[in-house]
């Protein structure tokens, strides 16, 4: 969340925040998670709604189906607000079997509830492969995982990290029509934390600001990549983005990364 602030400040946004759990973690991972009640959710989101007009939504990490349950309804009364649902959230370790039924019915519950509901989804490619292959994320007559996830109800599906034939990593976007659009993504040394997180709220700050979708696309990576390469190690951990690189060297100019359209 404080990640999240830091990100929409850099783009010019005013972020208002709601809690859904509280968490210990470092620069290494997550160690533990205490999920808030659906109706302190609620509540939270309700009072500042009622008093600020919002321009976009984020849905990140959350614990339960009913926290899950809590935000769907929440967002249900803004349709024409466009919201941007990261499937990538950091877990804590799973140690029980009554934590990992817990984790698959939250999974289940956002696909369920929170994704139908999206302007955009954003989640790795791995990650949506594993749901695809092992039956987690609902087949049809998908072909592929992409077709699956949007089958669900999604405007657009941005798959992170997808393998290609020229050696680097490209990101997908994807929706109702036929053709996808894919940016090369370049690989950088090292392991960080963050990019998907700083991704999914670089483009909801964008749409808040009242970008098209496909140039808030093109926008958000041009400052998840910039905020990678300025990267910083301030723990033991992992590499973190630097989000306040793009305020105190400039935002390039649109368009610097043109797509590549694929099938």
């Amino acid at each position: 969340m404080q990640a999240d602030v830091l990100t929409g400040a850099s783009l010019g946004c005013h972020v208002l925040t709601v809690l859904t759990a509280l968490s210990i973690q470092d620069s290494a991972g997550m160690e533990d998670v205490q999920a808030l009640g659906p109706e302190f959710i609620d509540d939270q989101a309700r009072c500042l709604l009622e008093d600020m007009t919002v321009r976009a939504f984020k849905v990140g990490a959350l614990y339960t189906p009913e926290s899950v349950s809590a935000v769907a309804q929440i967002v249900a009364d803004y349709p024409d607000v466009p919201l941007v649902v990261h499937l990538g959230a950091d877990a804590p370790e799973i140690n029980d079997a009554e934590s990992e039924e817990t984790v698959d019915e939250t999974l289940a519950a956002m696909l369920e509830l929170l994704v139908p509901q999206a302007h955009i989804v954003v989640v790795d490619h791995r990650r949506l492969d594993h749901w695809f292959t092992d039956d987690i994320l609902p087949k049809g007559e998908a072909e592929n995982a992409v077709q699956a996830l949007l089958a669900l109800g999604p405007d657009h599906v941005l798959v992170t990290g997808v393998p290609h034939a020229g050696g680097s990593p490209v990101n997908v976007l994807a929706g109702a029509s036929p053709q996808a659009e894919a940016w090369s993504w370049r690989r950088l040394p090292g392991t960080y934390r963050g990019a998907g997180s700083t991704l999914s709220a670089a483009l909801a700050s964008l749409l808040a600001g009242g970008l098209e979708l496909r140039q808030a696309v093109i926008d958000a990576q041009q400052y998840t990549r910039r905020s990678l390469e300025a990267g910083f190690q301030p723990g033991m951990g992992r590499t973190l983005p630097d989000r306040l690189f793009w305020t105190r060297r400039g935002a390039p100019a649109n368009g610097d990364d043109e797509g590549e359209t694929t099938p």
